[in-house]
């Protein structure tokens, strides 16, 4: 297996989710044997070097290429099966970004003259099929029936994405091995992730890892609890704007919007995949309060729309409240204790357009006829819940959603102006400091 190389990305903040539903759909599915164990999207390869080709050639060719590269964002989508070379393949589809296309376009016409590909796709980088593989090796009438199921799902109630338990899964294996039956643990996902490094796998060990921030290969530090890969998370999230390092004040007469701090809360890092290392309240409380008062000033109004707080490490939610800076208003959450100083929702008036500020959409007043700005649904379903949704009239400002920066509803009303006026209705999903 050493003489066998490939060149991947590996999953960053999205791995234990995708690894987990993967893990959960092969278990209730009876397909455990198959199970890709280490997800990750494939850039070229699997392949063998030509004879006098070095490893080390190898990198310096990646790397050349990789140095005129920023992180590479990609979304991870709908399940896909098709035919591989060995029986067929589930997957979670990829929807690549121009950059990660280019790159993988111009890794290929180099390595292709280099190596000798083991898969097909390498010879025609432009038909090129993204993907992070659940399982392979599957008979088509196994993976028929399971795929038939997936698609189901996607419509699916919403809560089956909170059951997921052992009870649910326990039923499922049970009526696969005695009715034939499969169930799906969860709907599909729709998750936004980012390539922080490109790794080259040797056999079944890491060759070396390119990193795309700092512009060089890294030879160890591979696991993601190590010190070296937390400064990559906190170079990209100051790269990517989820880290202000400068004030920014909102403009006079702005008002700022978010919600879903979940400030003290460990285990939101992995529910969300939050760009920090699992368990790092530290960093994050100070990476969230830190970018609340880059935005603020005094007088600015702000509100915060549920969840402040959570979990056994946090703090009081009168601590936090006295870090935040601003003319701060705290609307009650369903993980906020009770407090009559939160108001359940919030009406409001903003360049002309009404808004209702609640924590869960569901508990909008009957009748209100305009927009309601929410969180409660994080990034956890972005196909009913994104950012912006002309059709339904919601704006989702959950921390993951707009970047962990406070967003502008001066911002959002120019947004909406702006689609009202082409008669655009397609969704916004995200609202990140580095997208235009």
């Amino acid at each position: 297996m050493d003489d066998i190389f490939l060149v991947e990305i590996r999953l960053g903040n999205t791995k234990r989710r995708i690894r987990n539903t993967a893990a959960a759909i092969a278990t209730t599915a009876g397909i455990a044997p198959y199970l890709e164990r280490h997800p990750h999207l494939t850039l070229f390869g699997p392949m063998e070097l030509l004879p006098g080709v070095s490893p080390d050639q190898i990198l310096d060719c990646i790397g050349s290429i990789a140095a005129g590269f920023d992180p590479l964002p990609f979304t991870l989508d709908r399940f896909e099966k098709r035919s591989g070379m060995h029986g067929s393949v589930i997957a979670f589809s990829v929807q690549p970004s121009e950059s990660l296309k280019l790159l993988t376009t111009k890794i290929a016409r180099v390595l292709n003259t280099l190596t000798k590909s083991h898969n097909a796709w390498d010879g025609h980088p432009e038909q090129k099929w993204y993907h992070v593989t659940v399982a392979n090796h599957l008979r088509e009438k196994t993976s028929a029936r399971i795929f038939s199921a997936l698609l189901e799902s996607e419509t699916a109630d919403p809560w089956q994405n909170r059951v997921g338990g052992l009870f649910f899964r326990i039923r499922s294996l049970l009526e696969y091995r005695i009715h034939g039956r499969f169930r799906p643990p969860q709907k599909p996902v729709l998750l936004d992730e980012t390539g922080l490094r490109i790794t080259v796998m040797q056999g079944d060990r890491i060759l070396a890892e390119y990193d795309l921030l700092e512009k060089r290969w890294n030879t160890d530090n591979h696991r993601h609890d190590s010190p070296g890969w937390q400064q990559t998370l906190e170079r990209y999230r100051r790269h990517a704007g989820f880290e202000l390092t400068m004030p920014d004040p909102a403009d006079p007469g702005d008002i700022l919007v978010i919600a879903d701090l979940h400030l003290g809360h460990a285990n939101i890092i992995r529910y969300c995949s939050r760009p920090f290392r699992t368990g790092d309240t530290e960093t994050m409380d100070r990476v969230l309060i830190g970018n609340w008062n880059a935005r603020c000033t005094e007088h600015t109004k702000i509100y915060h729309i549920g969840d402040l707080c959570y979990g056994p490490s946090a703090r009081s939610p009168r601590e936090y409240r006295a870090m935040l800076g601003g003319d701060a208003v705290f609307i009650a959450g369903n993980h906020d204790s009770p407090d009559p100083g939160l108001a359940p929702f919030i009406f409001l008036e903003h360049e002309g357009m009404q808004f209702c500020l609640v924590h869960d959409p569901s508990d909008a007043p009957e009748g209100f006829d305009g927009w309601i700005i929410h969180g409660h649904h994080h990034n956890n379903d972005l196909r009913n819940y994104p950012f912006i949704d002309i059709v339904h009239k919601r704006i989702n400002v959950s921390a993951e959603v707009i970047g962990y920066v406070p967003a502008s509803l001066s911002a959002i009303c120019e947004t909406i102006r702006d689609r009202t006026k082409t008669g655009t209705n397609d969704p916004i999903l995200l609202n990140y400091p580095h997208v235009s």
